[in-house]
């Protein structure tokens, strides 16, 4: 009997890790139990007060097992169709347009209510709130409900703010997920926060209490939802180590994430033709960082995925790699879907700039992030990076190419996408390519893109005979693509984004400079201290010199050089004995490359 017993408890242990999703080292995202089976419930029977209370309901079950899906309409009715179409859950309708039934099945795991407005500063509390005390948000109209299912009022947090909420309950919340969430946008998301008892708030993105709970996150953490300022949002988060996941129209992330499959694109381009006398491209696609727009337009709207003519040529798509653990069963349907015949593919590329939407220059810790986003991106099957940033530095890209499973860049500048015009480099032996032109409303259209990319060089051995196109996903299409392809001469071709990378790199590497060194220096003019910081081993240096504006050495009274880590170091040269000036800082490696900076001293 004890034999047996043993080999019982062995059994359902092996049974319940099978059900265990996978995650990588560090990863933000937590995780309960795949469901067999979940009441499905539509939006569309319920009130605006009664969704506010389903989805904190659908949470607090997920944190154990999720047992609720809101079908909002969209594409939302595809992933749960989806896992009932691979068996692998079987809904139930009782309760789609019950709400008090609904209530009444679960109130067992409900401690009480929080009282709050909707869409309102309370209903943001309010919904942090329940995530940490396993609570549900009403509005004054329920309480009567309340009280005849036996629920108590545990605070009343209309006349409250959210420093309240940090204040007293900041030691109970998830540091590694925070809700930056408008109040217009209560009704989604809110199951994720509560799921993993998370903040679910919004201030202005320049306020101290912004400041103070960023300060807080840790390393790699993830912010969902959106501000209203892009550049705004991603660099406050970039500066304390946070990524951005585009996602205040999110809806059954608590359970979407508890799923485990293993993900890959339909074919990866091992070898690709070499043709003399052709210009080729490479479009993109824009937002695929955008999580709430794959959960619901993408897959079934006409502009993107749900285009009859997607297939008629080669497009590239961004694509978040944070997905393989938010909704694993979204990106491998969206993987399913993809096109792949002779006519043309659809390829996936990581969106910017990788595991979350960041500023690599701003980025505080960029080793670790790009270090984590290496796993994502094998997890993924992508391997290639958009990069969204303001400078095109190496300082900041090779810790991305250093990675293994990291193959090329594709890189915008944030002001305007295609502001290099073009260029391409490599590190580490890996291209790092700038957008050229972009179809986009207010710069290109198709004609006019068209007629440019007509009149450029077809020359497969330079750079000046490739351009990689970002294609603005709201203000263009797939028919928008098809229309501009249409419209080139014989000599130009279109590949996807994989072929365009082997492409360049079988024709171009030989022929760049790929003797590099990455490196930054500030400030420059010169104060008094100047730094450089640069990706190579302070061992490996041969020679420090300074020159004048006419090539005669100059002493170096006071030289610091530091080793930051076995990669990264910092040398730190005072100026402030020198006259000023223009100045040239050349640095030998035993390699023999090099490092020149010119430097100006006020």
């Amino acid at each position: 009997m004890r034999l047996l017993s043993f080999v019982l408890a062995l059994l359902f242990s092996t049974i319940l890790r099978a059900q265990e999703p996978h995650r990588i080292d560090g990863s933000p995202f937590p995780y309960s139990l795949k469901p067999d089976s979940v009441f499905v419930v539509y939006d569309n029977n319920f009130s605006e007060e009664e969704v506010l209370i389903i989805q904190t309901l659908q949470g607090l079950c997920s944190k154990t097992t999720p047992a609720i899906y809101r079908d909002v309409g969209t594409g939302s009715s595809v992933w749960i169709n989806d896992l009932i179409d691979k068996e692998m859950i079987t809904p139930m309708y009782t309760y789609e347009n019950d709400f008090e039934g609904l209530l009444t099945h679960f109130k067992n795991i409900i401690s009480g209510y929080i009282l709050c407005d909707l869409h309102s500063t309370s209903s943001n509390i309010a919904i942090s709130l329940c995530g940490v005390i396993n609570a549900i948000p009403i509005t004054e109209e329920h309480i009567n409900l309340m009280d005849s299912l036996g629920l108590e009022l545990l605070y009343d947090v209309r006349n409250k703010d959210n420093s309240w909420f940090y204040n007293n309950f900041s030691n109970l919340i998830n540091h590694s997920l925070v809700m930056y969430q408008d109040t217009t946008k209560d009704l989604c998301l809110g199951d994720y926060s509560v799921f993993t008892s998370s903040m679910h708030f919004f201030e202005d993105i320049h306020s101290e209490f912004v400041d103070t709970v960023f300060q807080n996150m840790q390393d790699n953490s993830i912010l969902l939802g959106w501000g209203n300022d892009e550049y705004q949002t991603v660099s406050k988060s970039s500066h304390h180590s946070i990524g951005v996941l585009p996602s205040d129209y999110a809806y059954n992330l608590s359970l979407l994430t508890n799923y485990e499959i293993q993900l890959s694109q339909k074919n990866h381009e091992i070898s690709t033709t070499k043709i003399d006398s052709v210009h080729t491209v490479c479009f993109l696609m824009s937002d695929g960082d955008n999580i709430q727009w794959l959960l619901n337009w993408f897959i079934t709207d006409n502009r993107w995925f749900g285009n009859e003519n997607r297939g008629q040529i080669d497009i590239g798509w961004t694509i978040a790699p944070a997905l393989s653990e938010l909704a694993p069963t979204v990106m491998n349907k969206i993987y399913e879907s993809s096109a792949n015949s002779i006519n043309g593919k659809d390829y996936f590329v990581a969106g910017p700039s990788g595991t979350g939407y960041i500023y690599p220059d701003l980025y505080e810790n960029l080793d670790n992030y790009t270090s984590q986003l290496n796993d994502y991106m094998l997890k993924s099957d992508l391997n290639i990076v958009n990069i969204i940033g303001n400078e095109f530095s190496d300082f900041y890209l090779n810790p991305f190419v250093e990675k293994e499973n990291i193959n090329a860049i594709f890189y915008y500048d944030f002001s305007n996408y295609s502001s290099h015009g073009g260029e391409i480099k490599f590190l580490n032996n890996k291209p790092i390519i700038s957008a050229r032109y972009n179809l986009w409303g207010g710069f290109n259209t198709t004609e006019s893109l068209a007629n440019k990319i007509n009149q450029l060089p077809k020359t497969p051995s330079s750079a000046e005979g490739y351009s990689l196109i970002p294609v603005h996903n709201w203000s263009n299409s797939v028919d928008s693509i098809i229309a501009c392809a249409n419209l080139f001469t014989d000599d130009i071709r279109v590949v996807s984004p994989d072929k365009f990378v082997n492409l360049i790199t079988n024709n171009l590497e030989n022929n760049l400079n790929t003797d590099q060194i990455s490196f930054i220096s500030y400030p420059n003019p010169a104060t008094g201290i100047f730094n450089i910081e640069f990706r190579e081993n302070i061992d490996n240096i041969k020679s420090i010199n300074l020159y004048n504006h006419i090539g005669i050495k100059q002493e170096i009274n006071s030289l610091q050089i530091d080793g930051l880590n076995e990669n990264l170091s910092h040398v730190r040269i005072n100026f402030s004995e020198l006259n000023n000036g223009v100045y040239f800082l050349k640095i030998l490696f035993v390699n023999e490359k090099n490092i020149t900076v010119k430097i100006v001293n006020l």
